[in-house]
């Protein structure tokens, strides 16, 4: 073990630039620089651990940019409720939202301009886009 430690020690030495050590009588204390060093290590291993938790965050957490396109109608009637629903679920989530009607979305959709269009289609007149 104290061989481990004796390596990560030297390591650091070397990583740092300065001895972190130094010989008093039998014993050894820490130099003036391992000092400063270990004033720092709270800190450091804080944000060691924010960074992990940021990382886990976005592997489970929505974010980015969601784009609807949406015809007038639905978006007076659905789009508000399912906006607060995503605020809740997903805070980090930013939500665009355009009118526009179908024969106009649906083009769009295809192209990637949207990620989402709520449309109207009947059974007597499909949208062909």
């Amino acid at each position: 073990m104290f061989s481990s430690v004796s390596q990560q020690l030297s390591q650091l030495e070397m990583e740092v630039g300065v001895p972190l050590l130094e010989q008093v009588g039998r014993r050894v204390r820490l130099t003036e620089q391992a000092e400063i060093l270990v004033s720092h290590t709270e800190a450091v291993l804080e944000r060691l651990e924010q960074a992990e938790a940021d990382i886990a965050t976005s592997m489970t957490d929505l974010t980015g940019t969601l784009r609807i396109a949406s015809f007038q109608t639905a978006a007076l009637a659905l789009v508000p409720p399912a906006l607060s629903l995503l605020r809740d679920l997903h805070p980090g989530l930013r939500v665009h939202v355009t009118q526009m009607p179908p024969e106009a979305a649906l083009p769009a959709l295809q192209a990637r301009d949207f990620d989402l269009v709520v449309a109207e289609e009947y059974p007597d007149n499909p949208n062909r886009s």
